[in-house]
C-alpha cells in the first residue's frame, strides 16, 4: 500500500521525466493499492504510459482513476471491481 504512485511529469515531451516505478510496475508481478498518481503529475500521460507497459489500472468501487487528494481525476480506470475477492 502506498499513498500515490509516481508518474509522467508535466512537460515530459521535452524532459522525458517519467518516474521509474511506472516501468517497474510493468516488469514485476505485483498489485499496488494506492490513491492514484500524485496530482502534480500529468495523469492522462501517466495512464497512457501504464497502458503501454501492460499495467492494468483497476478502480476499487469506482470507474475512475483517483488523483491522490481527490477520489476522481475524471479519467476512467481500465476496469472496476467492487470487492477484494473480485480484485484477487
Amino acid at each position: 500500500v502506498t499513498g500515490g504512485i509516481g508518474g509522467v511529469h508535466r512537460g515530459a515531451e521535452e524532459s522525458w521525466d517519467v518516474s521509474a516505478d511506472l516501468t517497474e510496475l510493468g516488469k514485476t508481478p505485483v498489485a499496488v493499492v494506492c490513491a492514484g498518481a500524485k496530482s502534480i503529475l500529468d495523469i492522462p500521460k501517466t495512464l497512457e504510459y501504464l497502458e503501454t507497459q501492460g499495467v492494468p489500472v483497476v478502480g476499487f468501487g469506482t470507474e475512475f482513476f483517483p488523483a491522490f487528494f481527490t477520489p476522481s481525476s475524471g479519467l476512467k480506470a481500465s476496469c472496476s471491481v467492487s470487492s477484494s475477492a473480485e480484485a484477487a
